[in-house]
């Protein structure tokens, strides 16, 4: 016999499927957020977003004005990949203890070329999540809460 989650995820499937609540916990169905949130004062922004967020893209990408930045940012390597067609240069910086890959670029138009006084961008992709999906739901002390956990099986 399968366990129940099992039969949970294969009745997702099925035309007109509700996921299952508790009405004394006043719970949520299941929500999905694939990425992680980004570091204190960076953006979720799209592959291709300029300034103007929100466009049904992806955000997939986290990104911070360089007069903007305040986190600890070290550069362990400027010269990784040099600088490409759009003007950008890829390199490796830390943030809250981690290195990760990151990209800077100058804001230009839609033909890669900078609009003079333009502002400065680092960017960095968005950490997906381990567990993306989520129910909320109100505690024994009626203070809500977020539990999450992944459907994604052996």
């Amino acid at each position: 016999m399968p366990p129940p989650i099992y039969k949970l995820i294969a009745a997702m499937e099925a035309p007109g499927f509700n996921w299952p609540t508790c009405p004394q916990a006043n719970s949520s169905a299941a929500r999905f957020e694939k990425y992680e949130d980004c570091p204190s004062g960076w953006q979720a922004v799209g592959n291709s977003e300029s300034d103007r967020p929100g466009l049904g893209q992806e955000r997939n990408i986290c990104r911070i004005s360089s007069d903007r930045l305040s986190l600890p940012v070290v550069l362990k390597n400027s010269g990784l990949g040099g600088h490409h067609e759009d003007g950008s240069r890829q390199l490796q910086i830390e943030i809250d203890g981690k290195v990760v890959a990151a990209t800077i670029q100058t804001a230009g138009n839609d033909r890669g070329h900078s609009l003079g006084n333009s502002p400065t961008y680092y960017t960095i992709p968005r950490p997906m999540r381990g567990k993306p999906w989520f129910i909320e739901y109100d505690d024994a002390n009626g203070v809500r809460q977020k539990s999450w956990f992944n459907l994604n099986m052996p």
